[in-house]
């Protein structure tokens, strides 16, 4: 079939216009053409053949790629179902993955066939896909890619694997062909479902063998050792690993790259609003160099005094911003967790006057709010709410928060698509927001990104991101300003005259944040951390949805009323917003009484295992110095060993520690393994000592302590075939 004869049904509802698949625009309205590629997924059995229509209507053309499909009619919703497999529920649920994880669209047809939708595919000028599988294979890219990249990439994919053990779909993460790399971000372009798989680190440490060994030499030696790590099963924790990934890209970004940025901010009323309640920071209307914050709120339309919630927000999260500025910790986590407080801290301040004020409910004053801030080499991002942000780069544009509002908590609870969702009464309605709740009810969703690459990140309230605005328009209003085609100020204004004619309904209120990276490199490697410096930590903070009953709706598109009206209004909304609460609540209880019941799922182990595959013999590997590194014995956290009687071992009070700050164990006594360091420094404690000599002037290791050896000096010196005894000497566990 000839392509030119491919035609997309303008996106507008009131337009019959159709476009070519080169066309950009409608050429009756102007709107832009929505060039929506699907995945079909969940069909093996249904072949399709290349340049022929499928679907309902023949709605969907196929590409020459048969599993990538053209969607054209989109202002048509797909075919829906409430009922859905295992398989496709595992999307729903990673739905807050929302930079990695494709949305499940809809069925192809009523009876077979999933399609997975993805944010931005890049284009070519004829309009189709630049790459066959939409996406640069992640293997192609790394072949361009900076150190840093590499780094960030692998430690994106780190970050997903606790929730992939979770949701049954940890063999995705072995299958580097179901990975791509996009503007930047890793995305996986599908999921494999095999549930109660347990993860495989040391597999992962082979599937990642190839990567690893082809890195700029600043970070070959990291990823040397990374590799050993996975390998032979030092790495047991996706924590660890995404730590130990996390330290040596922040370690890489602060001594060979240099960070710039800038801020704009503008806010409007918008043309159907009396007053503006949504506040930024900076203040609107000028352009700060150098400046590190960004902040958008979005008081709650409708609410009395909504733009005093959003200023004292404002307020006070600047303040605490400024103190953590001036003396942050070093650890990611505990940065996250003061930021959180901010939060929690700006939410009891507009809580305590809605409280001295007597406000009730819908009388309540509130807001949203999303926050960017720049520290070294890392973005920090805070967010509650439905104001959003987004990424954009030269070749992609990516939504970086998940809005909390019902429709979109009944995506990630598996209950519904996200287009069905929409259509539930309500489904616009927050489940959180500032000022409306005490702070334990609060849930600030808080993350952190690698900053390895020019970018713009955007930060706006719905008046400008309703209706898919940002997505329409970031590749020809904001993508020119990274190649300096456009001035930040110029974009600006652009965005507010977009919200106000496009959408018009509401406040609008944009920032800007310009990223500039810039590296120079140096020859000195970045160090491998110690198992022992990294903290146990969550690898992304995540943001629980509060109970039904501080869930409030918003007001879209209405028209200004005096203040008697519009109290009624919201009383009335507020009785229409609880039904449609109900009815939200019936649909989840009639979804769980038809689904088949399922026994309890086997607790995910995350314990490496042996590799099934036959390992291929290894061979020594080569240290940057030129040394060998040979096998070390194999031994794991708990083991209870035994030295030989002549055997006394000299231990550190610290790892690596020398002469004065040494201790000795005796030869025969029984120690247990506390601790296997990444560059194998074994921390043992001394259960029981013997009653052999040891050299004078030297300073025995006492019973219960602690002392650091090296796993080599222990080859050799350890009774084979030890028995504990049956009075365990060492006592329980450490956990």
């Amino acid at each position: 079939m000839d392509i030119s004869k491919v035609t997309i049904s303008c996106g507008k509802n009131d337009c019959p216009g159709v476009a070519s698949l080169a066309q950009s625009h409608c050429p009756l309205c102007q709107t832009p053409v929505i060039k929506r590629y699907l995945r079909l997924v969940g069909a093996p059995h249904l072949q399709l053949t290349p340049r022929t229509f499928v679907g309902e209507g023949d709605r969907y053309w196929v590409t020459d790629t048969p599993d990538i499909v053209l969607d054209t009619k989109p202002r048509l919703l797909p075919v829906l179902t409430e009922t859905f497999p295992a398989a496709i529920e595992s999307y729903l649920r990673l739905s807050p993955h929302l930079l990695h994880i494709p949305e499940v669209f809809g069925l192809l047809t009523p009876q077979e066939g999933w399609l997975l939708e993805y944010p931005s595919v890049p284009l070519g000028q004829d309009g189709l896909p630049q790459f066959p599988q939409l996406f640069s294979a992640l293997t192609e890219a790394w072949a361009t890619a900076t150190p840093l990249q590499h780094l960030n990439w692998l430690m994106q994919i780190a970050g997903l694997l606790p929730d992939f053990l979770e949701q049954g779909v940890v063999p995705t993460a072995y299958y580097l062909e179901d990975w791509a790399i996009h503007g930047g971000i890793v995305q996986v372009q599908k999921l494999r479902f095999e549930p109660n798989q347990p993860l495989n680190l040391q597999r992962l440490g082979k599937v990642w063998e190839d990567l690893l060994n082809q890195v700029d030499p600043v970070i070959q030696p990291f990823c040397t050792r990374l590799q050993q790590g996975l390998l032979q099963g030092h790495i047991q924790q996706p924590q660890q690993l995404y730590e130990i990934l996390h330290q040596g890209a922040l370690e890489l970004g602060r001594s060979q790259y240099d960070y710039h940025y800038r801020v704009y901010t503008q806010t409007d009323a918008g043309p159907s609003r009396d007053h503006n309640e949504d506040a930024c920071f900076p203040p609107p209307g000028k352009l700060y160099p150098e400046e590190p914050l960004a902040i958008v709120c979005d008081g709650i339309g409708g609410h009395e005094q909504g733009e005093v919630a959003s200023a004292i927000a404002i307020e006070q999260l600047q303040k605490q911003l400024i103190i953590l500025a001036a003396n942050p910790p070093r650890n990611r986590a505990l940065i996250q967790e003061k930021i959180a407080e901010a939060v929690l801290g700006a939410n009891d301040v507009i809580c305590e006057q809605n409280d001295q004020e007597r406000r009730q409910d819908r009388n309540r004053m509130g807001t949203t709010l999303v926050m960017g801030w720049i520290h070294g080499p890392e973005l920090y991002l805070a967010h509650v709410g439905d104001s959003r942000i987004y990424r954009i780069t030269a070749t992609s544009c990516h939504q970086m928060t998940y809005d909390d509002d019902l429709g979109s908590r009944e995506v990630r609870l598996g209950y519904a698509l996200y287009k069905d969702a929409l259509s539930y009464p309500g489904a616009g309605a927050l489940v959180q927001a500032l000022g409306m709740s005490p702070s334990h009810s609060i849930h600030p969703t808080v993350t952190t990104s690698i900053l390895d690459q020019d970018a713009i990140y955007l930060l706006c309230s719905d008046g400008l991101s309703d209706e898919g605005q940002v997505e329409a328009h970031w590749q020809t209003e904001i993508a020119p300003l990274l190649q300096g085609a456009k001035d930040l100020t110029q974009v600006g204004e652009r965005l507010i005259e977009i919200a106000n004619t496009k959408n018009g309904h509401d406040n609008s209120t944009i920032a800007l944040l310009d990223v500039r990276v810039q590296n120079h490199p140096q020859d000195l490697a970045i160090a491998f951390p110690k198992l022992t410096q990294l903290q146990p930590t969550l690898v992304q903070a995540k943001s629980t949805a509060p109970p039904a009953k501080t869930q409030m709706p918003r007001l879209r598109g209405q028209a200004p009323a005096s203040r008697t009206s519009n109290r009624l209004l919201l009383m009335a909304i507020g009785a229409f917003c609880l039904l449609g609460i109900s009815g939200l609540l019936w649909q989840q209880w009639r979804r769980s009484s038809t689904r088949e019941a399922t026994p309890p799922a086997t607790p995910p182990l995350i314990n490496p295992v042996p590799i099934t595959d036959a390992p291929e013999p290894s061979s020594p590997v080569t240290l940057p110095g030129g040394e060998l590194e040979t096998e070390p014995i194999a031994l794991t956290k708990n083991q209870i060993l035994q030295l030989q009687d002549e055997a006394n071992l000299t231990a550190a009070t610290i790892p690596g520690a020398t002469v004065p700050d040494t201790l000795v164990i005796p030869g025969g006594s029984i120690l247990r393994v506390e601790e296997i360091t990444a560059d194998f420094q074994v921390m043992l404690k001394l259960c029981r000592s013997s009653a052999q000599t040891i050299p004078a002037n030297s300073q025995p290791l006492t019973e219960g302590n602690n002392g650091w050896v090296a796993l080599t000096d222990l080859e050799g010196q350890l009774v084979e075939d030890f028995v504990v005894p049956a009075v365990n000497p060492c006592g329980p566990e450490v956990e």
